[in-house]
């Protein structure tokens, strides 16, 4: 029976000794998953910056372009009239011009 016994804690010796080794590996393995989690987590945190950051510089270009665009509405809506103006002018000088060509003739 002491045989038997030897026996039987040597498997139990060599069943611990490769659940030790099958835990060990399986230990190592997750801390390199969790590495390159960590690492995938940092670029997806660095990329989400980088979005936001686009997203703040976008914004403020188009708060500049609107700007500008409500200007040339105004400066429009303010040439629009003076065209007008000018195109009287103009025809009264071709008018001008027309009556000075008939006596000069």
């Amino acid at each position: 029976m002491k045989k038997e016994m030897k026996i039987l804690l040597a498997l139990t010796a060599l069943c611990a000794l490769a659940l030790s080794v099958f835990l060990g590996a399986r230990y190592l393995q997750a801390g390199q998953e969790l590495r390159a989690l960590e690492t995938a987590l940092a670029d997806s945190r660095t990329a989400w910056e980088t979005t936001a950051a686009e997203k703040e510089a976008l914004q403020a270009e188009l708060k500049t372009v609107t700007n500008d665009l409500k200007e040339a509405k105004l400066s429009l809506s303010e040439a629009i009239p003076r065209a007008g103006e000018l195109e009287e002018e103009i025809a009264a000088l071709e008018a001008e011009i027309a009556a000075l060509q008939k006596q000069l003739e």
